[in-house]
């Protein structure tokens, strides 16, 4: 533990407390806000007393607290707003541990930004930071993300170096959310600190933070990661049920592609019973229906039976199957609309050998045509392509919010983004394309 030392202001003479280490540099008196230089005997270099704060912050000095597994104090603070976009404000709280050296605690507009020094960054000029498209550090790909001038509005406690009213420093974020670095410059030096973004929740814990002091995030922050963990477990889930039923897809549709048993042509002027052979009943038996006119297809009724006992029966108002043992109806089913040209019936038959199609006109004196086609063996692939949609769904509603956030994140700082696509923002764009594409083919192949 580092030994907590105690000075008068040479200003006001107040009591102050100094628990920084031996780095800290200067001190703000809490009574008269005068900065004082430790080191050139608590001489007075400028006064805070006149700034007004516009807005309270929810952490004090002396605070403690534990992040990423070290227990801070904080010591001081400063406060800046951008020179160009003076709406832009953010406070730098100065962490200290007698173990572990110094960190920031950067509180933006109730987003929180965890800072340490970092002295591995590549040997780059101010000029050529800004100019990268990517910049590697630590092994970690960096983004330049937005290059700004802000100015000193407020500072309070302990701070390592003399900082005054209005001192400016030039900026540099470079970004790969959650994680960050900044680049500073003040006209002297040049230093870099890795940043990161942390869980508000977690840090007002740390600090004993008073539920009504506990502010929540107002607006967009670059190192704000994307989150929707549940969308995207759910899309990554959804790829790999889409691989599976894709194959099921494929399975069915050659297995089950069909082999024609029947087809004939019936008019309006007698009625015809056709007799067909089913040899498997595996999959379903279709029978498909075209006229030339939606009045023509609703001039007839239709029946079928398997050893003279009715099974089926369809009309344009009703379609019934029937149970060969009691002669009753077991199942109702949906009819075809009164403007269809064409109807496809399903039928799932439960045993092989002859059948006999009955198709009778309703009204001889109406001209209609009909082309009747039966096979077995035919898969329906319906609810197999809707539940392909509906996974493929939430795949690109998750690749939507992801593009949306990176679109977000580049306009907020006016970068080009009128080049952007959707496929910029998608890792394995390729993947959902594919997958659109094969589900419409299946769709236009079932159709058929």
């Amino acid at each position: 533990m580092s030994k907590i030392q105690s000075i008068k202001c040479t200003n006001c003479a107040a009591p102050l407390k100094l628990l920084g280490g031996g780095r800290v540099e200067s001190i703000t008196c809490s009574y008269c806000k005068s900065v004082l230089d430790l080191n050139d005997n608590y001489k007075v270099l400028s006064n805070f007393k006149n700034v007004k704060m516009s807005y309270s912050l929810p952490f004090e000095l002396g605070m403690r607290g534990k992040l990423k597994g070290v227990e801070y104090t904080i010591i001081g603070r400063v406060s800046y707003n951008e020179t160009v976009y003076v709406e832009h404000t953010w406070s730098d709280f100065l962490l200290f541990s007698p173990l572990y050296g110094y960190a920031w605690l950067t509180y933006e507009q109730g987003h929180l930004i965890y800072s340490k020094r970092n002295r591995t960054f590549p040997n780059l000029t101010w000029e050529e930071i800004g100019n990268q498209s990517l910049v590697m550090v630590d092994g970690k790909s960096y983004k330049p993300y937005d290059a700004y001038t802000a100015k000193i509005t407020y500072v309070e406690g302990e701070l390592t170096w003399v900082a005054k009213y209005g001192d400016k420093i030039n900026y540099i974020d470079l970004i790969a959310p959650p994680y960050g670095i900044t680049a500073e410059n003040n006209g002297k030096e040049i230093e870099f600190y890795n940043d990161e973004y942390m869980d508000r929740n977690e840090v007002y814990e740390a600090f004993s933070i008073a539920e009504e002091k506990r502010d929540g995030a107002e607006a967009f922050h670059p190192l704000k990661p994307f989150e929707r963990p549940f969308l995207k477990a759910l899309s990554t889930v959804s790829l790999w049920f889409m691989v599976i039923v894709a194959l099921l897809m494929v399975a069915v549709m050659f297995d089950g592609s069909g082999k024609s048993v029947a087809h004939f042509r019936v008019d309006n002027n007698a009625s015809i019973k056709e007799p067909f052979t089913l040899s498997s009943t595996q999959y379903l038996t279709t029978i498909h229906i075209k006229a030339d006119s939606a009045k023509a297809l609703n001039n007839f009724n239709m029946k079928l039976f398997k050893d003279e006992k009715l099974i089926f029966s369809l009309t344009q108002k009703n379609a019934y199957i029937f149970d060969p043992m009691t002669n009753k109806v077991s199942k109702r089913l949906n009819t075809w609309e009164r403007r269809a040209k064409e109807i496809m019936v399903y039928l799932d038959l439960d045993k092989s050998g002859v059948y006999q199609l009955l198709v009778s006109p309703i009204d001889s004196a109406i001209s209609s045509k009909l082309n009747i086609t039966v096979k077995e063996k035919c898969s329906r692939l319906n609810y197999l392509f809707m539940f392909a949609s509906l996974l493929l769904l939430f795949t690109l509603l998750y690749y939507f919010f992801v593009w949306r956030y990176r679109r977000k994140l580049a306009s907020e700082k006016e970068i080009d983004s009128d080049n952007e696509s959707i496929f910029d923002s998608i890792d394995d764009w390729g993947q959902v394309i594919f997958w659109v594409i094969f589900i419409i083919f299946i769709f236009f192949v079932d159709g058929d």
